[in-house]
């Protein structure tokens, strides 16, 4: 990454910062253009976007930053329990807080005028580019996208080969997010947009999920042996073994990483029973204009 490293010992772990130029200047900008856009809505406009809207979306750039940029990265780099946890923030916790904020529209907005007509404006109406987006958001494609970029992450090979290059790392946390935002893409309407999915079709969408971070989280936890040479190779911080630390961030995966699922399921089943509600109360008002029609 380029950025400035400060601070790398034990007794200085807090000023352990990765200062990257690039992933901090890029936080700053989706932020001031999401508060700018806000600022110009009214309306409408505005009412799509209440206050808990811009509160989660400003949670979610934080847990990139503290996934990135914090002595949290630092951490990474030594134990897989912190490495597990970077990976938690990018792919369970920052993307369906990104699309809860339902940052398009005050993005876009939030660009000057003239950039956005003459330069942001005819990017997006390439047909490509749409189509692109559109079957990579596709729920048989977005979630084994998902499910194939967690797994293969995580397997010997490619987790080693991501701690000893650092383009290779770069990746894996780009696979990651890009990957996460896809799957929540079709449980969570980043308004005015919506998924692919009904609301009752997310319900297995989301359960189906929870097999392969179960799984892995699981085989991390109950392995007998340690599967990243790159943690059997040094002495780790806080006295812990190689299994030790592995059974950790195994836990981590599997019960915080099931948790958020598991949440995310339990919110759409009560979101589809309190919408299919509506829809019977509405149809069934219809119903009786419709009687009293005829009667009269």
């Amino acid at each position: 990454m380029v950025g400035l490293h400060v601070g790398s010992t034990g007794t200085s772990l807090w000023l352990a910062w990765d200062l990257n130029t690039v992933l901090l200047f890029g936080l700053a900008m989706v932020g001031w253009l999401y508060f700018s856009g806000l600022r110009a809505s009214t309306g409408r406009r505005r009412r799509l976007h209440p206050w808990w809207r811009p509160a989660v979306y400003y949670v979610a750039l934080a847990a990139i930053a503290i996934a990135l940029v914090s002595p949290l990265d630092h951490l990474a780099d030594e134990l897989f329990v912190m490495h597990m946890a970077q990976h938690m923030l990018l792919m369970v916790v920052a993307p369906p807080l990104i699309l809860l904020g339902a940052p398009m529209v005050p993005i876009l907005r939030g660009i000057p005028r003239p950039v956005r007509r003459r330069v942001v404006a005819p990017v997006l109406r390439q047909r490509t580019l749409r189509k692109a987006l559109k079957y990579l958001s596709l729920p048989l494609i977005a979630w084994p996208l998902y499910a194939v970029t967690l797994l293969g992450w995580h397997t010997p090979a490619a987790y080693d080969l991501a701690l000893r290059n650092e383009a290779a790392h770069v990746l894996e946390h780009f696979s990651f997010t890009v990957t996460a935002l896809l799957f929540w893409w079709n449980v969570i309407d980043s308004v005015p947009l919506r998924g692919n999915l009904s609301y009752i079709g997310r319900v297995p969408y989301v359960f189906l999920m929870t097999v392969p971070n179960f799984s892995l989280g699981a085989f991390l936890t109950f392995s007998e042996a340690a599967w990243y040479e790159r943690y059997l190779a040094q002495e780790l911080r806080w006295g812990l073994s190689a299994m030790d630390d592995q059974q950790l961030g195994g836990l981590i995966m599997w019960i915080p990483g099931a948790l958020v699922l598991l949440t995310a399921l339990l919110a759409v089943l009560v979101y589809t029973v309190f919408t299919e509600e509506r829809l019977q109360r509405e149809r069934e008002a219809l119903a009786l204009v419709g009687v009293r029609g005829a009667i009269r």
